[in-house]
């Protein structure tokens, strides 16, 4: 009995962990053969400078252990991210506006920063866990582990 609360203690404080947000904001670049990815620790956007024509071959690469889906996104508002990454490509020259994961809020307020993000066509920019987006001519993949999968859609 003691290991079983020890165990989903464990799972809880996990859990718990992914809604712990970086404080301040900092947009990474990276190209894909420069690719850190401990980068994707740091719970930062991304943005991947080189042009990506076939960009489910990099997610598959990329991220071979996790639960991948593509998105249609047909929003015109303000969408949250409740995947561990959106993997993010525009298929035409536009801006991706994001917003900050530690508001609790649906959208942002006037006095709120966002972060507008000119992608030209097939650049990619991987978003974070419950960041906001805004955007128009992009494709969308979800990007999940077992914890986002199972919890992220519901906290």
């Amino acid at each position: 009995m003691k290991l079983i609360i020890i165990i989903v203690s464990i799972i809880i404080f996990y859990i718990i962990c992914y809604y712990i947000f970086p404080t301040e904001i900092t947009i990474l670049q990276s190209n894909i053969n420069d690719f850190n990815f401990s980068n994707l620790l740091k719970r930062q956007p991304i943005v991947i400078s080189d042009y990506i024509q076939d960009p489910e071959k990099i997610i598959d690469c990329w991220f071979k252990f996790n639960f991948k889906s593509k998105i249609e996104n047909n929003s015109n508002d303000w969408t949250h991210n409740n995947y561990k990454y959106l993997f993010i490509n525009a298929t035409d020259n536009t801006e991706a506006i994001i917003y900050n994961a530690k508001r609790t809020k649906k959208n942002p307020e006037t006095t709120d920063k966002i972060i507008i993000i000119k992608l030209q066509k097939n650049q990619s920019l991987i978003l974070p866990f419950k960041w906001k987006y805004y955007g128009n001519n992009l494709n969308i993949w979800g990007i999940d582990d077992i914890i986002t999968f199972s919890f992220g859609k519901f906290f």
